[in-house]
């Protein structure tokens, strides 16, 4: 059995799928759809990528295909651009088992039949026409290349339907008639007479509405975009904030306004772009557009994302590639024309760096460990962790984690174990927070985040703050009490995590990286999931505008405000920023 692909994953997409299942002649490997997120099922099948990647499928053996696109010109489009990409790949023709085809009926390559279609004796159908759902075709009927008849249309005998035209549902077109190219017929039309090229004619009768031009849409209408950039300045703000985020669907804690801690704002006011498809959220991004003190006056600034993982926030369900290059295209326009000099993007874990518009850098490499049966899982621990768990054990440590309502008590145990080991390690300030800024995170987000907490005899030596993400946990700040060290609370604490999340049916638990790749604190993390592969922590650089950079650099420089050690080895980024 051939194995093939579906290129298009939309409505029309599924009923073509259905078809080929009923055929029972091939194998379907997946979708192929610019439009949709790489990885996403959709009838249990996965979107393999854009048709870039249709070359390397061929060379897999993946040879075959069907266009599974409704609109006749973009079906064209598609089929010149996988010819332009792939001389080998070639087209099937999909005809559903219910479809009532003469033997002497003539269909070409690439044309798709689908639920009791009928084509009667003597019918010639072209290269890639879409004959659907209860649509019939008449005796001696010829349909050219990348024409289609919708649902329930009817057309007599010894109609010609010229090239491109499309028939929609339920019209009729009645016989010994010709449909020029580039036609498209209402829906529910009676055709009574031969219709001119280039034009859209319905009614009953049908006539002539207006002129129409090559590779115009028909069957939906061009989406409305729209592109804006918002501030968090007071109350309304906020709560604008989170509206969006509601809006957005997406449950990533790392974009909740209380994580970002907005008390600062007076300083940097934090900033969001939103990119919009007909009025619903697509795309958010939190920002903050810093000002830079330089001699070349006070209208210039930068711009760099929060601390954390962050970067464009994607409505999982609507996105695509297509917009996403989109967004950072606006981005970009904006940032020319508000005098934005450079721009520092943290990017996620979830692959929201791909399409980016600048320099990607691989940052760091994260441990994000798979949730496995318990044994599986014990045993892909490293012997040391299992060692140092024993000895937990033998000391009868005890974990909670305590989800949900968490009450400051619970607060204030973690707060005093948390800033104890910041301080012992001479932590950088971004890691060090006031309590209320845990209160507050904690009181409003109580379904993102969790504690978790070693005890000792009842008193509490070891803990963790993890946040929450559908199907991950994320290890986000906490520390041990040093008396304790030698009862393994770290260890002990991670592996009861694992249990916990295993439990509660997570898939993954993000330990994050060191401070930089293989050092001891990596190493340490990746004990625990020696077998899994990390995930790359990605940041973004861009240079906006080239010309001022360079004279900012150079004024730095001159003043020794930028140590030349740290500049010749650009470790940090907009390099005219001392590094803090």
């Amino acid at each position: 059995m051939d194995k093939i692909i579906v290129i298009g994953a939309s409505g029309h997409a599924k009923v073509i799928v259905e078809a080929i299942e009923l055929q029972n002649e091939y194998e379907i490997c997946g979708f192929i759809d610019s439009y949709k997120t790489k990885g996403k099922n959709v009838l249990n099948y996965e979107i393999l990528g854009a048709e870039e990647c249709i070359p390397e499928l061929v060379a897999k053996g993946v040879t075959k295909g069907v266009i599974a696109i409704g609109d006749n010109y973009t079906r064209y489009v598609m089929e010149q651009k996988i010819r332009k990409l792939s001389s080998e790949f070639e087209f099937i023709t999909v005809i559903h088992p219910s479809a009532r085809v003469s033997k002497y009926a003539k269909i070409g390559r690439g044309t798709v039949i689908l639920t009791s279609a009928n084509i009667n004796a003597d019918a010639t159908i072209g290269d890639f026409c879409i004959l659907n759902t209860n649509s019939n075709l008449g005796h001696d009927g010829i349909m050219k290349d990348f024409s289609s008849i919708a649902p329930a249309v009817t057309i007599g005998g010894t109609v010609v339907i010229g090239e491109f035209s499309a028939i929609s549902i339920g019209a009729t077109v009645l016989q010994n008639l010709t449909i020029g190219d580039h036609v498209v017929i209402g829906a529910g039309a009676l055709v009574t007479r031969n219709v001119d090229a280039f034009v859209t004619s319905y009614g009953i009768p049908a006539k002539t509405i207006k002129k129409r031009e090559i590779g115009e849409a028909y069957l939906k209408s061009a989406p409305k975009i729209s592109f804006s950039v918002r501030h968090v300045r007071g109350e309304k703000d906020l709560v604008g904030y989170k509206k969006l985020l509601q809006d957005l669907n997406n449950s990533n804690p790392f974009y909740k306004v209380e994580l970002l801690d907005t008390s600062n704002m007076n300083k940097h006011p934090l900033c969001y772009f939103v990119l919009e498809e007909n009025s619903i959220p697509i795309i958010a991004m939190p920002f903050y557009a810093r000002s830079i003190n330089t001699a070349l006056g006070d209208s210039y600034k930068d711009v760099i994302s929060p601390y954390g993982y962050s970067g464009p926030l994607f409505n999982t369900e609507l996105i695509n590639p297509q917009l996403i290059k989109r967004f950072w295209k606006h981005v970009d326009t904006w940032y020319k024309e508000n005098n934005i000099v450079s721009e520092f993007i943290r990017f996620s874990l979830n692959e929201n760096h791909l399409h980016y518009s600048g320099k990607l850098i691989p940052s760091l490499k994260n441990v994000r460990g798979k949730i496995i049966e318990k044994s599986l899982q014990w045993k892909e621990h490293k012997s040391k962790v299992r060692n140092n768990y024993r000895k937990a054990l033998q000391e009868e440590l005890t974990l909670e984690v305590y989800d949900n309502e968490i009450s400051d008590e619970i607060i204030e145990d973690f707060y005093s174990i948390y800033i104890q080991t910041m301080h012992r390690n001479n932590a950088h300030d971004q890691y060090f927070h006031y309590i209320d800024y845990f209160k507050n995170f904690i009181n409003n987000n109580p379904e993102s985040v969790v504690i978790a907490m070693v005890y000792k005899e009842g008193n509490p030596i070891s803990t963790e703050l993890i946040l929450k993400d559908e199907d991950t946990l994320y290890s986000y700040l906490g520390g041990t009490l040093s008396d304790y060290f030698y009862t393994r609370p770290n260890d002990f604490l991670k592996i009861e995590v694992i249990k916990w999340a295993r439990n509660n049916n997570y898939k993954f638990y993000v330990l994050g990286g060191g401070r930089e790749d293989n050092d001891g604190l990596y190493k340490y993390k990746k004990y625990f999931f020696p077998n899994d592969e990390d995930v790359v922590y990605y940041t973004g650089r861009k240079i906006v505008n080239q010309e001022v950079y360079d004279k900012i650099l150079s004024e730095k420089l001159e003043a020794n405000e930028i140590h030349p050690e740290n500049y010749d080895k650009k470790v940090y980024f907009p390099q005219y920023r001392k590094k803090e």
